[in-house]
């Protein structure tokens, strides 16, 4: 269940793609939510998908999760994108 403005998932186990900034060790990692709801805010990362659907990554809802909490892996994230999303959330953190 979420809380407040938390991003969950929409199915019935709750699930969301996430997308990995950081991995600490085998088991722990930084994970930012991605949404299909693109919002013109500082805090998110607009861009088109793989499959040509519009996407964001919330910046504000980044997380520290276990590697048990993920289900299968969707896509990568283009290296354009990667860089401009950690270069965003440097400056969102700082």
């Amino acid at each position: 269940k979420n809380i407040g403005r938390e991003q969950n998932g929409g199915s019935d186990n709750f699930s969301r793609p996430v997308l990995i900034v950081k991995k600490f060790n085998n088991e722990i990692f930084w994970i930012l939510p991605l949404s299909t709801k693109q919002k013109d805010l500082d805090f998110y990362y607009n861009f088109i998908d793989l499959n040509n659907e519009k996407a964001s990554v919330v910046l504000s809802q980044i997380r520290l999760i276990h590697i048990k909490r993920f289900e299968r892996k969707v896509y990568d994230m283009p290296q354009k994108d990667m860089i401009e999303i950690k270069k965003r959330l440097r400056d969102y953190l700082v």
